[in-house]
């Protein structure tokens, strides 16, 4: 995906990088999305996007405790994800959109984008803050929405 051209609300540029992780159909929702977002200098945006319309799928959802759940490793990932195996993916109008700003010029750098809920950093991310755990221990993503490291499942929660 090439976002060239495309603009925050705010004017600044953004540029896709070459390891994104921008999810699935997300991509085409992009412009819209940025068109929304004021970076109000920032140097680090995570912007949740509302839309007036169903836009896809979010594979974050709440679980209960009839659900069942697994752990597993994610590629490029430093620790397990939290997984649920008798769900599916729930309708959902909001984009989140990860952005940096570059460290000298004056465009963003997209890290990610993807349908659903803003989640919180997981429990083994460098970023993980108080609201971490209590998010994760109450969301899961679906089985088989994203690749595991074959080998790393397992039923014990590993934080």
């Amino acid at each position: 995906m090439n976002t060239i051209g495309m603009t925050l609300a705010s004017g600044e540029a953004v540029i896709d990088r070459f390891n994104s992780h921008v999810h699935g159909e997300v991509a085409q929702l992009l412009p819209a999305a940025f068109s929304r977002i004021d970076s109000k200098g920032r140097k680090f945006l995570i912007e949740e996007v509302t839309f007036d319309r169903i836009v896809g799928n979010t594979v974050c959802v709440p679980t209960t405790d009839a659900d069942e759940i697994v752990w597993a490793k994610r590629p490029k990932r430093f620790g397990h994800s939290r997984f649920v195996k008798n769900r599916k993916p729930e309708p959902c109008d909001k984009v989140v959109v990860i952005l940096k700003k570059d460290d000298f010029e004056d465009y963003y750098v997209l890290i990610t984008a993807f349908i659903g809920h803003r989640p919180e950093p997981e429990p083994w991310d460098r970023n993980a803050n108080g609201n971490s755990l209590a998010f994760w221990h109450s969301h899961a993503l679906v089985w088989g929405s994203e690749s595991t490291i074959p080998g790393t499942e397992t039923t014990n929660c590993p934080w």
